[in-house]
């Protein structure tokens, strides 16, 4: 299998929350993905791969992109739909744990 002309896998180091660097006019959040591979944005929902399905990525948001981050490396970007900022930073569960009976 020949590599010539393949695009390199973009990394970068590993970055906890605090140490992130916003610039103005980016945020960074935090998402989920779903099981069927796919994480949302804002209502904007975006597949990065079902291989990824339960893991934590970083989106960095932009005025015109978002990138998906897991660990260090790019899954994807593509061009944001809306506008303003990200009202949840982390998102939360979309289905209530069950209380425990006993």
């Amino acid at each position: 299998m020949s590599t010539a002309g393949a695009e390199p896998v973009r990394r970068r180091a590993a970055i906890t929350g605090q140490q992130r660097s916003e610039k103005p006019g980016e945020q960074w959040v935090s998402r989920k993905v779903g099981s069927n591979g796919v994480t949302c944005v804002s209502w904007q929902q975006v597949s990065v791969g079902k291989h990824h399905a339960g893991a934590q990525c970083d989106v960095l948001v932009t005025d015109q992109l978002l990138q998906f981050w897991i660990g260090g490396e790019l899954l994807k970007t593509v061009a944001r739909t809306s506008t303003g900022d990200i009202r949840k930073k982390r998102a939360q569960r979309s289905v209530p744990t069950r209380p425990t009976i006993g």
